[in-house]
C-alpha cells in the first residue's frame, strides 16, 4: 500500500509544504500568517541541501502523493569517547498528513533512517 523512498528535488515542493504543515500544528506558525518568506527560505534550503547531501528526507506515497515525511542531518561536534569521528545525525520533520495517521508511516520511516545511518 505505501511506498517508501528516499525524497529528491522533483519533491521539493511537497516537502515545503509539509514543512509548513508541520510548523503551523506544532503552533511555530499562528492563523492566517503569511508564509511566503518561510516558504521561500525553506525552498532555497532544500534546494541546496538534498543534492549536497546536507539534509535527506524519506517519504511515504500512496498512488504518487506524499503522505509523510521524515528527515535526517548530519552535524559535527566535539569527539569523545563514545563518538571519535564527532559525526553525529538528527532525525527531524516527522509529518504525517493527519487522515493517514495510526497506520506506523512515521514509525516505518524512523526504521529507513536508521537502516540508513547503519549503512553508512
Amino acid at each position: 500500500m505505501f511506498n517508501f523512498r528516499q525524497a529528491n528535488l522533483q519533491d521539493l515542493e511537497a516537502l515545503m509544504q509539509l514543512r509548513l504543515e508541520l510548523l503551523r500544528e506544532a503552533g511555530e506558525i499562528k492563523g492566517n500568517s503569511d508564509t511566503t518568506n518561510l516558504a521561500e527560505a525553506t525552498r532555497k534550503y532544500l534546494s541546496e541541501k538534498i543534492p549536497s547531501g546536507e539534509f535527506l528526507a524519506w517519504v511515504a506515497e500512496v498512488d504518487c502523493q506524499i503522505v509523510a515525511t521524515s528527515g535526517l542531518v548530519f552535524f559535527q561536534r566535539l569527539p569523545y569517547y563514545g563518538n571519535l569521528s564527532g559525526l553525529e545525525a538528527y532525525i527531524m520533520n516527522v509529518y504525517t498528513i493527519p487522515m493517514w495517521r495510526g497506520q506506523r508511516i512515521a514509525t516505518a520511516l524512523l526504521k529507513e533512517i536508521i537502516s540508513f545511518v547503519r549503512a553508512t
